[in-house]
């Protein structure tokens, strides 16, 4: 859209700064989210909050190639832009609205409608005063005209709000054809009477709709398929979209969660100290790349950057979210020699726990002629893995102080037993060592940096360091399984990985007769048999067959019975008014994932990394 007609929409509420004849592809709202190749067709809105004021930044952003602004009353000029663009759309709107449930009916319509439709969606969760018009926006600035059948663009949008008379002003830039309802219970109600003002609130998005959905029982495929049916579709169409969608074995990953936990774990510390996060392993299998983008995302409550460093196990994981976008530092702490090439070329930094490992990387560098290549030293301080020992410091440092290829980035160790009481005698002992290490590279040579000013950084904490040991949190700490809601003491975290299945099948088996291979469940009376897809080879441990755990139907538990087969599981249901295509939770929320590593007697970790990768990862924010 041409700057002047911008101009012509957001009239005097604002004034908007730049040439006339500047064609605007992307609006900004935040200086820190600019795309440096976007600058000379983005137009920055500069908002003014009670803490900060955009127009502080409008220079700086000149600098970087930014030629239009507006000021003022951004936020109402924003909201003007994009009801205009919204009047202007002929199509269907799906606005969505409640208390939770908005992200996840809002990302389903979108794959059962994407076949048919050029779907327009609200990014991420934007359901505020500022996000919704920014998400609306995406009609102008996208290509929806093209599309592969004769039906017109649909747009879903979210609504949110916080406050009375917040919605008047989103459904102005949303207006609905179509309004859907999710569960509305007390979250985010401090300011408003009752639930009953909540939901009047709420439902002023609807004013215009030609029709509402709302499903009493809050069911997402219910709430789906009355949609869809909305929209013309026949029950055929729509009951096997619908089972597309819900019969797999999927892990959910809630990305909010995830943020949310990082933040918690980030109050723990200092705020000069630094936090590097472990995505190796796939993210503990919850998926790097969608991790990783999550966390280079994320803002701490002041607006700083959450994560410092990120660091995998070998190099390949490195250049997966290198070419995936991910621009944060990256440790890799298991570089083979073989991989050093790919380690440089994708500036990745590799961990330094041997001479030999030491010499490998100064020659791949050398031979590149780069000077100061930011490297990390491991210690052994009672571990016996990998890293150098207290006799090797000075010998160490002298090497160090005789080449200029590579530079020590940081100095770090890992923590035994951290975790348990009955090693805090041995974790002192750990700490101390360690920072007699530290302490004999840095004295016995300086110049062990490549740069005099810059500060060698010092960390041994992971997850439950952090909470147990504050002494030890040193120049930075890393976290690890914590970002997935599993606490050593007591933080208030949230589950991030909900395991989930559905249920394929449904029968009565008689007394006497026996369930699945082996024949270990015989039925003492007749039981209700259901099947759900997810087996041995998806993750699901053949150690909790035969009555050896449960899983979770309706809110009510399951018990496993008979053995667990490859692609298969069977459950007894008897008492439950479950029905076929029902959720089946193997852990999440209900069935919380320490309790799941309890019963087969191991780790949380070891649960979440056996996940298949042929299950499917679905990610969501709130």
């Amino acid at each position: 859209m041409l700057l002047s007609e911008i101009k012509k929409v957001i009239g005097t509420c604002a004034e908007v700064r730049g040439d006339d004849h500047l064609d605007i592809h992307y609006l900004l709202t935040d200086s820190r989210e600019l795309k440096q190749e976007k600058a000379a067709a983005t137009l920055f809105f500069a908002i003014k909050t009670s803490s900060n004021d955009g127009a502080n930044y409008i220079s700086a952003l000149q600098a970087k190639g930014v030629q239009a602004f507006v000021v003022g009353d951004s936020i109402a000029a924003l909201q003007r832009l994009a009801a205009h663009i919204r009047n202007q759309f002929d199509g269907i709107v799906i606005g969505i609205t409640g208390s939770n449930g908005k992200t996840v009916v809002k990302e389903w319509l979108y794959q059962l409608l994407k076949e048919d439709y050029h779907v327009i969606r609200s990014p991420k969760s934007y359901n505020s005063q500022i996000g919704v018009a920014l998400s609306v926006w995406e009609i102008e600035s996208s290509e929806y005209g093209v599309v592969s059948s004769e039906k017109p663009t649909l747009c879903i949008f979210e609504a949110g709000i916080s406050q009375p008379g917040e919605m008047e002003r989103l459904e102005k830039m949303i207006r609905p054809t179509i309004g859907v309802v999710t569960y509305i219970g007390q979250e985010h109600g401090e300011n408003f009477v009752s639930l009953e003002q909540k939901r009047e609130e709420k439902m002023k998005l609807f004013i215009h709709s030609e029709q509402v959905i709302e499903d009493p029982t809050h069911q997402n495929a219910r709430t789906c398929a009355a949609v869809m049916r909305a929209l013309g579709y026949d029950e055929e169409t729509i009951s096997k979209r619908i089972m597309q969608q819900t019969h797999e074995t999927v892990l959910a990953v809630n990305l909010s969660a995830l943020t949310d936990n990082v933040r918690s774990f980030r109050r723990l510390l200092r705020p000069e100290t630094r936090l590097m996060c472990m995505v190796k392993a796939f993210a503990y299998g919850a998926g790097s790349v969608e991790v990783s983008k999550a966390l280079q995302a994320a803002k701490t409550t002041d607006g700083q950057a959450l994560v410092d460093y990120l660091a995998v196990a070998v190099a390949d994981e490195g250049v997966e979210l290198r070419k995936a976008g991910i621009t944060l530092p990256i440790v890799v702490m298991d570089p083979e020699v073989s991989a050093m090439d790919a380690i440089i070329e994708n500036n990745l930094e590799p961990n330094i726990y041997s001479f030999q490992s030491l010499e490998n990387i100064i020659q791949a560098v050398e031979a590149k002629g780069i000077d100061h290549y930011p490297i990390h030293i491991k210690i052994d301080s009672g571990m016996h893995r990998l890293g150098f020992y207290r006799e090797e410091m000075e010998v160490l440092a002298a090497r160090l102080s005789t080449q200029k290829a590579v530079r020590v980035r940081s100095i770090f160790s890992h923590l035994a037993g951290s975790d348990e009481a009955q090693f805090d005698d041995f974790t002192h002992q750990q700490a101390k060592y360690f920072s007699a290490c530290v302490e004999d590279v840095q004295c016995t040579r300086d110049d062990v940096r490549g740069t005099k000013e810059e500060k060698i950084l010092k960390h041994i904490c992971n997850t439950a360091g952090i909470e147990r040991f504050p002494e030890y949190h040193y120049d930075m700490c890393r976290i690890g399984i914590g970002m997935y809601g599993i606490s050593f003491a007591g933080t208030p975290l949230r589950n991030v990985c909900t395991l989930r299945s559905t249920i394929l099948s449904i029968k009565t088996v008689p007394a006497g007769e026996t369930i699945g291979y082996g024949r270990h469940t015989t039925l003492t009376e007749a039981r209700t048999i259901a099947v759900i897809p997810i087996g041995y080879a998806d993750g699901f441990d053949r150690r909790l067959s035969n009555y050896a755990s449960e899983v979770v139907v309706r809110g009510q538990k399951c018990p496993v019975v008979g053995n667990i087969c490859m692609d298969q599981a069977m459950i007894d249901i008897t008492g439950t008014d479950a029905q076929v295509g029902d959720n089946v939770e193997i852990f999440g929320d209900k069935l919380p994932l320490q309790h799941l590593a309890d019963q087969l007697g191991t780790i949380p970790y070891e649960i979440l990394t056996s996940v298949s990768r042929r299950v499917q990862r679905v990610y969501f924010y709130e």
